[in-house]
């Protein structure tokens, strides 16, 4: 109720402020970073259902050793691989998995080159990746020309070098772990993300501002929700009804 009348307000000052030609311009444009979705699933659908064919592919071709369970999770019981590759030089890739493994948090989310081989590279342990299968946990690749960085649940615990710099890369959700299966993974969730230069004008009070203009504000990038203009106390974190970040 507090956003629809704050929007609703909003456009009323906004009209009153172009009418009487106080309306500004947001300061120049400036390039900012923000994270661009390369893959986003949920695994939203009925129990039964094949993982995305867009999205997923098996590693032996056979989509059947993945479903999902009807409650926006995936049941997994071999590997299964996004359907493309990565070319973009930097990026991180995030799913949220229950399994149990005794070590190996860079197979539960693991990768693979463009050709669908494991990438040649050195290896650095830097703390214990093992989990119980009781609870969902948080496993990440951070990733740079050179490097890849495994951690879980926010803690680095593995880091890659690569031999050959640079190459695409696929990403592979993999329930073996040290020769061993267990009795199955699920998958709650899996994105991909990549950081991207786009331009973006300093927040501003008094500045008419459109639907779908990025607005930069203390090193964050919003993106304006709703045409407006902004008055003094309406800085884009204060205001979640016109301003999202992007």
């Amino acid at each position: 109720m507090r956003g629809r009348a704050l929007t609703a307000a909003v456009v009323m000052v906004a009209g009153s402020l172009a009418a009487t030609g106080v309306t500004g311009h947001g300061d120049a444009a400036e390039a900012a970073t923000v994270n661009r979705t390369l893959l986003s699933d949920g695994f939203s659908g009925d129990r039964g259902d094949r993982p995305d064919g867009d999205v997923w592919a098996a590693a032996d071709g056979r989509r059947s050793v993945a479903a999902l369970d009807g409650e926006g999770r995936l049941a997994l019981h071999s590997v299964l691989r996004t359907g493309e590759t990565f070319p973009q030089a930097y990026g991180r890739a995030e799913a949220r998995i229950k399994v149990w493994r005794r070590d190996g948090a860079w197979r539960a989310l693991g990768v693979l080159d463009d050709e669908g081989r494991v990438p040649a590279g050195s290896v650095e342990t830097l703390d214990s990746d093992r989990v119980d299968g009781d609870d969902f946990h948080t496993y990440t690749i951070d990733w740079t020309p050179t490097t890849l960085t495994w951690s879980l649940d926010g803690r680095k615990v593995l880091r890659f070098t690569r031999a050959e710099k640079g190459e695409p890369l696929m990403f592979v959700l993999n329930l073996a772990s040290g020769g061993y299966y267990s009795n199955g993974m699920l998958v709650d969730w899996v994105t991909v993300r990549t950081p991207v230069q786009v331009d973006a004008a300093k927040w501003k009070a008094f500045t008419a501002y459109r639907a779908g203009q990025l607005v930069e504000y203390r090193k964050v990038v919003y993106r304006v929700r709703e045409a407006h203009t902004s008055l003094p106390g309406w800085q884009p974190d204060l205001v979640p009804a016109l301003f999202g970040k992007a």
